[in-house]
Parts: C-alpha cells; structure tokens; sequence
C-alpha cells in the first residue's frame, strides 16, 4: 500500500457507485467533488448514518467511504453494521475510513470495525485515489467470526504471537523441524534446474 501508484495503470470508475458518509457538509461535498473528478457518476452522499442505511440497503454499491467519527461513535457502528448484514450484496464491499483525527485508537477501531484501509483528512485526491485503486485489487480474505467481520487485518501471515499458539488452521507455527539430511549446496541445487533431454 505504501508503494506509489502505477500512473500507467487505469481505473474506471464511472460506472462506480459510491456511498460517501460524513457529518461535516463542507467535507461531503468535497468528497462529492473529488470522487465526480474521478469520473464516479453515482455518488450517494450522506450526512447521517440512518441516510446511509437506507442507501446500503436500497443501493448496489461498489465503494463506501465514511468519517467514523461521529459525536456518538455511530459513524463507527455503521462500518460494524454493514459488515454484519449477512444478506446485503454490500457486505463485502471496500470500506475506506477518513479519519481527520489519525490517533493510534481511531486507525485501531476503524479497521476493528471493517474498514479496508484509513486515509488521513483533508484528503489529498492523490491519496484518495491509490487508497481506491489498492482497496479495489487487495486480495486478503474476508473473515467472519463471532468478535469480527471484514477483511483479515493481518497484511502478512507471520504466524501466530510470540507465546501463542495461533487461532487459525493457517497460522504458521514457529516450531523448525530437524533437517532430514545435509544441505544441498549452491551447485546442487542449480543442477536441479538444469533443462535435461528426455529419452523417448
């Protein structure tokens, strides 16, 4: 994600439909704007949460962006509810977190509630627009569990905490088995890759 974007690369967007939730109007509209540069033509822009309900409900939706930070941390349980609504074709979809106020809590309880990825306000349509490009071909799995539901916040798989013994059946362990027999050397193991004539 930290990589820059490829400006060769292409994204269309016009047949996007984006759902865009943020209490402060100035902020929407902005949003509003940025994502029409981009070439979105279908920007559902809400400034409650029940609003925005209703559009997740009603909308097919490609791309929500949401300011979670609501006086009464609704903005937050938006992004709980919409990954939790197991009948929505929305469920899945990419959810980017702009956060004006980037403390080390707000980030954590973004991506515990199900956001994708957290980009710092005011917004920078640069950022922006790598933030939708990485969300739209990231490639973890989407977890449902009992506590969460979204994309795995594990960007690596590095195995379970140090003193654990991991939750997952994919959790790598850290145990490193003995060696069956010497190590192959250098020239062993290119002649392994040597194209060979095969008699027929």
């Amino acid at each position: 994600m930290g990589a820059a974007l490829d400006l060769s690369a292409r994204i269309n967007l016009n047949r996007t439909s984006v759902l865009v939730l943020d209490s402060n109007p100035q902020s929407l509209d902005l949003l509003r704007r940025v994502l029409n540069g981009f070439g979105v033509r279908s920007v559902h822009a809400c400034q409650h949460v029940r609003d925005a309900e209703r559009i997740f409900y009603d909308q097919t939706l490609e791309l929500i962006i949401v300011d979670p930070l609501f006086e009464d941390d609704s903005g937050f349980e938006f992004i709980r509810f919409a990954r939790r609504e197991e009948n929505s074709p929305n469920r899945c979809v990419g959810i980017i977190a702009a956060l004006g106020h980037q403390t080390l809590g707000n980030v954590r309880a973004a991506r515990d509630a199900g956001a994708n990825t957290v980009v710092a306000k005011p917004l920078s349509p640069d950022v922006l627009l790598q933030r939708i490009h990485w969300v739209a071909r990231e490639s973890r799995p989407f977890i449902v569990a009992p506590n969460y539901v979204g994309p795995d916040r594990r960007f690596k798989n590095q195995g379970p905490p140090l003193g654990t013994n991991g939750r997952r059946t994919d959790d790598l362990s850290f145990d490193v088995p003995v060696a069956a027999g010497p190590d192959m050397n250098q020239s062993q193991i290119d002649e392994m890759f040597k194209p060979m004539k095969v008699a027929l």
